[in-house]
């Protein structure tokens, strides 16, 4: 069974907007408007609307009261906000769901992290890396919890997408966390578990961190 899923217009219409912000094709401040994108693209408005709500979870873009939708700006503060709260909370996540693996959920996070291993392109790496995660948490219980993490992912998304672009290096070694976890699910290793997931995080925020001129982040100042 492959796990590669069809690509509908809405994931074609944010696969191509996402990739042209991350890019620079669209700086901050630029107002993205809603027919143009759906002309340009071959597609209905209907598909651009969900797109731009994806975006705004990943914080891509924001809105603004008399210009609509516009492109914000990544910040280093604000990757620190979310990968900070990704590192406390996904461990936890990570934990629940490991109780409730099966082999047939674990077989189907192996596959796609089969595809992880061999895929070069930073937003077909990044698109497979939020579907390995998802299966890896998918037999935790629905809650507050997994709820949030979900929307971190999200929101994190965009920083994991744009240090693929900027530092490919990451891959391989994201590929070799997912081997541990794996492993460590199979085992039912809570505490692996636990510290691979927090270790997994940490690596790119600090390659962030590290390569934040390269990778083009402003650095927002705390106020």
């Amino acid at each position: 069974m492959s796990t590669r899923r069809p690509q509908t217009a809405r994931h074609y219409v944010i696969s191509i907007l996402r990739s042209e912000i991350l890019d620079g094709r669209h700086g901050p401040g630029t107002r993205l408007r809603q027919e143009e994108i759906a002309s340009r693209l071959g597609v209905s408005t209907t598909p651009v609307r969900e797109a731009f709500r994806d975006l705004l979870s990943e914080g891509l873009v924001g809105e603004d009261t008399h210009r609509g939708v516009v492109v914000r700006g990544l910040t280093l503060f604000d990757a620190r906000e979310v990968f900070a709260m990704r590192m406390a909370l996904e461990p936890l996540l990570a934990v629940q769901a490991l109780r409730n693996a099966t082999r047939t959920h674990l077989d189907e996070a192996e596959k796609i992290h089969k595809q992880l291993c061999s895929e070069r392109d930073p937003e077909k790496w990044s698109a497979l890396n939020v579907l390995f995660h998802d299966q890896l948490h998918s037999t935790a219980p629905p809650g507050r919890l997994a709820t949030t993490v979900s929307s971190l992912g999200r929101a994190a998304g965009a920083y994991v997408n744009l240090s693929m672009h900027f530092l490919p290096k990451l891959m391989d070694a994201n590929n070799r966390d997912h081997a541990e976890l794996l492993c460590a699910y199979r085992e039912f290793d809570e505490l692996a578990a636990q510290s691979i997931t927090r270790r997994h995080v940490e690596q790119t925020l600090r390659a962030i961190e590290e390569d934040t001129v390269l990778i083009g982040l402003a650095v927002e100042a705390q106020n």
